[in-house]
């Protein structure tokens, strides 16, 4: 059987390595993807931030996807797209799930710094916090460093990139919502996925 694959896109800036720059006022709602996403048929994603078109936050199954644009089951929109919107991918379906292992694998270039993100719910992935007790989510201390979130913050872990750790792989524990960040950017780009 081979192993389930779950992306968290790629990131060649100081972004997320999933974003989402628009969502139609339509039934169902077809939001507009940052290239590079990874996404695909039947994944699951969290959206949050989404102003105007409100519908379009929550978790959702994904149709239709293409490499720019994506369908969220069941949405109805209610809205003109605006604010600033968070996504993440939800890890809700064996073997990727909720307190799992996996390994984390990455790939490309990158000289930067990069962020994952844990979230064991919604309510903290929408505010980007750590009320619910998520643990960061590499298990190897060396490869990254490790931050236990709190009210105003994520529990994450923190990896520094460079071309010499390309193609990085890193036990980690799965929390039900997670997220990659570039904070920091010099060149290059790099994708991660959750393999399990």
């Amino acid at each position: 059987m081979a192993n389930k694959l779950k992306q968290l896109g790629t990131v060649s800036s100081a972004a997320a390595g999933i974003t989402i720059s628009g969502s139609t006022n339509a039934t169902p709602i077809v939001v507009t993807l940052g290239s590079g996403h990874g996404l695909k048929e039947g994944d699951r994603i969290a959206i949050s931030g989404v102003t105007g078109n409100t519908n379009a936050n929550g978790t959702w199954t994904l149709s239709s996807v293409g490499a720019t644009t994506a369908t969220l089951v069941g949405s109805a929109g209610n809205g003109t797209h605006g604010g600033t919107v968070r996504v993440g991918v939800v890890c809700d379906s064996t073997p990727v799930m909720r307190n799992h292992s996996a390994a984390l694998q990455t790939y490309g270039n990158l000289v930067g710094t990069v962020d994952i993100e844990a979230y064991d719910n919604y309510d903290d992935f929408s505010a980007g916090v750590n009320n619910s007790g998520a643990t960061a989510p590499v298990l190897a201390p060396s490869l990254a460093t490790q931050s236990a979130g709190s009210s105003s913050a994520p529990a994450k872990s923190t990896i520094t990139a460079a071309t010499t750790n390309a193609g990085l792989v890193a036990e980690i524990k799965i929390s039900r919502i997670m997220r990659m960040v570039c904070t920091a950017f010099t060149s290059g780009a790099m994708g991660a996925a959750i393999e399990a």
